[in-house]
């Protein structure tokens, strides 16, 4: 008996037409994924050297490993004192930018710290994100230095630009993050992804939205650190995030004088304020909280010569390095910082703003002790300020004041004479208090200078 013979149908034939060109275009990409990626579609093998890093979900939250074995991050933000960063306990440094990467990062590996590397994005006012040529310029030069430190043993994670949410936050301009994240998750499989914050606001709607690719979020917060966790929760971030600069008060946000000049607080109060939100946010949520760096681990100039110096010039620690210490490593260290406990024009009000007449003199002073009873070195200057009403431009910010010559005087220990400046403006007197054993106490006390007398009692 014959069987009947069936064909396939006309539309048999194309669907499997179809199928057999969609298999053909995605084999093509694979080769050529495997061709960016210079190792074979069949083998996971991590390069000689480079200790694969992972985020992962655990029973109690979210988890960064590092060769298997969990990591949380403890590091520092800067380019100074790696030494002293690691024997503080430390685990990790944080670079912005690989304009200056070679060295720093070899330094670290060298002191065991591994190193959180910035690809350095251009913000919105230098780059048209909406040119399409200017953002591939921009992506070709991040695949450079992508493929010139994928391999570092040192390598913890990618960092693709700073504070970019500062500018208008254009689609365009996350996409860029997402597309550079994608890029090097092709190029490097072995380290995550992220992008560092300005603030907890609409800006992590937008990175929930057009930056899935991201591993986790960062944030650099200092006075809003206390309550970051609730503000993630707040704008539906539920994932794992890392704490990329913290500190004490910033200046944007601490308070003002009438005339418009931010107070910064002493080391001292910098170091309480620290110790309290750490504790808080980065170890009381490690279920999604990776960890954290310190900032700025070094000696800058940004608004004033101490803001966000955890050093002086000198290399003499502050009271927050003591702190962050005894945090990390549960040891505190065997020479504490001095405490400065008040810093005052004689005379003066308390709480009262000081405005002093031009040319006339004034007696300040400091109240300060010694932890280990340390004969103290007290150090004056008189700086005028930067700030005076409205944000100064960025080359302001950075550049730093030159002290007035000849404007104080010591009286004693403790008390100077202040001679105050001929130009009337606003200035600040700034004092530091050495122990000699290589720790210090800043704190500054700004005042204005008048042409007629409103001035506090000599």
């Amino acid at each position: 008996m014959r069987l009947p013979v069936s064909f396939p149908s006309i539309r048999h034939l194309w669907l499997w037409l179809l199928l057999a060109l969609a298999a053909g275009a995605l084999i093509g990409h694979l080769v050529e994924l495997n061709s960016r990626r210079g190792s074979s579609l069949h083998t996971n093998k991590v390069p000689a050297g480079v200790i694969p890093v992972r985020l992962v979900r655990t029973k109690l939250g979210y988890q960064l490993q590092r060769g298997g074995k969990p990591f949380f991050i403890k590091g520092g933000a800067g380019l100074q004192h790696f030494d002293k960063l690691k024997a503080a306990g430390a685990n990790s440094l944080r670079l912005y930018s690989t304009d200056y990467a070679d060295d720093r990062i070899n330094e670290a590996h060298r002191h065991g710290l591994t190193v959180m590397l910035g690809l350095w994005l251009e913000p919105e006012s230098k780059l048209d994100y909406f040119n399409k040529e200017e953002v591939n310029r921009q992506k070709e030069r991040l695949r450079q230095q992508v493929l010139r430190y994928r391999n570092h043993p040192a390598l913890l994670a990618w960092n693709i630009g700073n504070e970019l949410d500062l500018g208008p936050g254009n689609i365009p301009m996350y996409r860029a993050i997402n597309d550079v994240s994608r890029m090097i998750h092709e190029l490097d499989p072995n380290h995550p992804t992220t992008t560092s914050l300005s603030s907890v606001s609409e800006n992590i709607s937008r990175v929930k939205r057009l930056c899935p690719n991201l591993d986790f979020i960062s944030v650099n917060i200092f006075g809003g650190l206390n309550s970051l966790a609730e503000s993630l929760e707040k704008r539906g971030w539920t994932g794992a995030y890392i704490v990329t600069e913290f500190g004490g008060r910033g200046y944007w946000e601490s308070p003002k004088t009438s005339w418009g000049t931010a107070k910064e607080q002493s080391s001292t109060e910098k170091a309480d304020f620290t110790r309290v939100r750490y504790e808080k946010t980065i170890l009381g949520h490690q279920d999604k909280c990776l960890g954290s760096y310190v900032f700025y681990w070094g000696n800058k100039f940004e608004y004033t010569q101490t803001w966000y110096s955890l050093f002086a010039p000198t290399g003499e620690k502050t009271a927050t390095v003591d702190v962050i210490q005894t945090l990390w490593s549960g040891q505190r260290p065997s020479n504490l910082a001095p405490r400065i406990n008040a810093l005052k024009f004689v005379g003066a009000t308390a709480g009262k703003e000081i405005r002093l007449q031009a040319g006339a003199d004034y007696r300040a002073k400091v109240t300060a002790t010694d932890p280990e009873a340390n004969s103290l070195n007290i150090n004056w200057k008189v700086y005028q300020d930067i700030f005076i009403g409205t944000m100064p431009s960025i080359n302001k910010l950075f550049t730093p004041t030159e002290a007035i010559a000849n404007s104080v005087e010591p009286v004693n220990g403790v008390e100077v004479t202040v001679h105050s400046p001929t130009r009337p403006g606003a200035y600040r007197l700034a004092v530091s208090v050495y122990d000699g054993k290589g720790s210090v106490a800043t704190a500054n006390l700004p005042f204005y200078v008048e042409a007629q007398a409103r001035a506090v009692r000599r």
